[in-house]
């Protein structure tokens, strides 16, 4: 085959679409029985919506809720209400969205092979070999987009498991009544976690609940989760709550995602947002790249797929070197930071620009300086 793609999530699922349109044959492996089961928020930012190979009734049709409004608050008190006319963030059931890609890879030509688990990769010679539980693979070029704890990192000595963060997470049933409070609104409350933030994000039938931490590796307890809730006066069933654990990536300044003929995409590649752990939108921006590059280089040599490298580094990571040096402000001084910050009023303007992709967060990290801490 010409390109086997580990991972069927966000990113290994759009590379694909991407490449079994241009007619190269793809594979995708995915250790899991497909539709799957994914820890995530599931919030996509509007902003990413050109990013998403769907067509637009499909895309629709796994939008759980689209949100114009974002509450945010410090330890559940002093609320800053973000509103906006046009969609903010879209909420999806990663199983069913990440479905939904897989299918429309599918659809463009792409073989999908589940149940397949990756156990190593020999990226050395022209075509490099995969080994799985189901035998061995080999590929002109192998795309690592299996997640945080990526075999394919692994192999090529590119794993980040020393820079991971831990979310907590809650699958909360809900009645219809207790959820309209949070039809078309999310919220992100801030200081009860180092360097960590909390969200509650509002699905068809059950609130998404959670709490993150870059530093704080399990080093906390479900009665911590609890508490949270508690916190936002919901009124939740422990015994019919799912909850579960993962870790994430931390982007600590990675400056190289390829080796040979393998490259790494998404969380695979440590590539999620420093500050805020979001991963969908990096990973599909990765994805994109990667399918331009790989195109480029089975028409012009394999010698230009050290470009992948150089565009994420300048499309993507350039931009995160200010989302690092604002989260090191804001969680070394997240009180005074939400107060002079948050509170700022131009601040529901400059998050609403941000969030529908009329300004980046470089943008919005000389917006926030400029207004200076000032207020009208």
């Amino acid at each position: 085959m010409d390109v086997l793609i580990v991972g069927a999530g966000p990113a290994g699922a759009t590379v694909a679409s991407g490449l079994a349109q241009a007619g190269l044959k793809v594979t995708i492996l995915e250790k899991s029985q497909l539709p799957r089961f994914k820890p995530c928020s599931g919030g996509i930012p509007a902003k990413t919506r050109a990013l998403v190979d769907l067509p637009d009734d499909v895309f629709d049709a796994n939008v759980e809720d689209t949100i114009n409004r974002v509450r945010f608050t410090y330890k559940h008190r002093d609320p800053v209400v973000v509103d906006s006319e046009d969609p903010l963030v879209y909420m999806v059931r990663r199983d069913r969205f990440d479905h939904a890609l897989v299918t429309e890879a599918a659809r463009k030509g792409a073989r999908i092979l589940d149940g397949v688990e990756v156990v190593g990769v020999d990226p050395q010679g022209p075509r490099a070999r995969v080994r799985t539980t189901k035998g061995e693979f080999a590929a002109r070029i192998v795309i690592g987009a299996d997640g945080v704890h990526s075999a394919v990192a692994r192999s090529i000595g590119k794993a980040n498991h020393e820079k991971l963060g831990f979310a907590l997470q809650a699958e909360v049933p809900m009645s219809q009544s207790s959820l309209d409070p949070w039809r078309g609104t999310v919220g992100g409350d801030f200081g009860r976690l180092p360097h960590g933030i909390g969200w509650v994000f509002p699905k068809s039938d059950h609130l998404s609940v959670g709490l993150l931490s870059f530093t704080k590796r399990r080093g906390w307890k479900r009665e911590e989760l609890f508490t949270f809730l508690r916190g936002h006066n919901l009124d939740f069933d422990l015994k019919r709550t799912r909850i579960y654990g993962h870790f994430l990536p931390r982007w600590h300044g990675q400056k190289n995602f390829q080796s040979g003929n393998c490259l790494l995409l998404g969380d695979a590649a440590g590539i999620v947002n420093p500050m805020t752990g979001a991963g969908i939108e990096p990973a599909m921006r990765s994805a994109h790249i990667a399918t331009d590059v790989i195109k480029d280089a089975f028409w012009h040599g394999d010698n230009r797929l050290d470009r992948y490298t150089d565009r994420v580094l300048k499309e993507v990571c350039r931009e995160f070197l200010d989302v690092r040096a604002m989260a090191r402000v804001f969680f070394s001084f997240t009180r005074t930071c939400y107060q002079l910050g948050i509170k700022n009023p131009q601040f529901s303007r400059i998050a609403a620009k941000l969030l529908t992709g009329q300004m980046d967060y470089t943008e919005v990290w000389r917006a926030m300086a400029k207004a200076g801490l000032r207020r009208d």
